[in-house]
């Protein structure tokens, strides 16, 4: 079967716990649209063994302690390297620059292979990319829309506290790293509000994904 049409690429940016991963998540389970998760790709990069061999040589304090005789396969403990690079202080920024400009080159080809795999694909009606840096990054030059996915400060607070144990000051150094939001949700194309259940806000990105279908994906091969 020929397919008629080019599935569009959406971007998902969002405040750290505004729920955007989980709303992704709904939306393939619940449609055929494909996700691709930057974290994940993030992850992969530094397992990858020469990226991880070029991290570690600026960053040796985020070596694995069980991994630091093994030199085919270096291991990078991602916490160690989170509290290297998170932070509003220049030490942290120039750190967190020089990371970016390790792994970015990666995930953005990473991004550009698995946008023009499914774009080949008859099953599927969208791409989503949930990305936390998809404008920081310029990665949003590979989506046909952005939608920035809203939630209060207070309820962002209240879901990392919970599904990853931060502490206040653990959101902020790592939200301080990132555009702040109201720059985020004025670059977006749309907003879809996730204060509510999944089912509502994910019945909205989908009414806004079914919408693109029919216009012309400047992302298309």
């Amino acid at each position: 079967m020929v397919k008629d049409y080019c599935a569009p690429v959406v971007g998902l940016v969002g405040g750290i716990g505004s729920g955007k991963s989980a709303l992704a998540r709904w939306i393939s389970q619940n449609s055929p649209v494909e996700v691709i998760d930057g974290d994940q790709l993030g992850h992969q990069a530094l397992q990858d063994p020469t990226l991880a061999r070029t991290v570690l040589a600026r960053f040796p304090q985020a070596q694995a302690p069980q991994d630091t005789n093994d030199l085919d396969h270096p291991s990078v403990d991602r916490k160690a390297l989170a509290q290297i690079v998170f932070g509003s202080d220049h030490l942290s920024q120039t750190a967190r620059n020089d990371l970016e400009a390790i792994v970015h080159p990666f995930i953005h080809r990473r991004l550009q292979d698995l946008i023009r795999e499914h774009h080949n694909r008859n099953d599927c009606e969208a791409i989503l990319v949930d990305a936390a840096v998809l404008f920081e990054a310029g990665w949003n030059e590979l989506c046909d829309h952005v939608v920035f996915v809203d939630a209060p400060q207070a309820l962002r607070l209240t879901r990392v506290a919970t599904t990853r144990n931060w502490t206040q000051a653990d959101y902020l150094a790592r939200q301080s790293s990132q555009w702040p939001l109201e720059k985020k949700q004025d670059t977006a194309d749309n907003s879809v509000d996730n204060s509510g259940s999944l089912e509502e806000s994910g019945a909205s990105l989908l009414s806004l994904i079914h919408s693109l279908r029919g216009k012309t994906s400047a992302s298309c091969p």
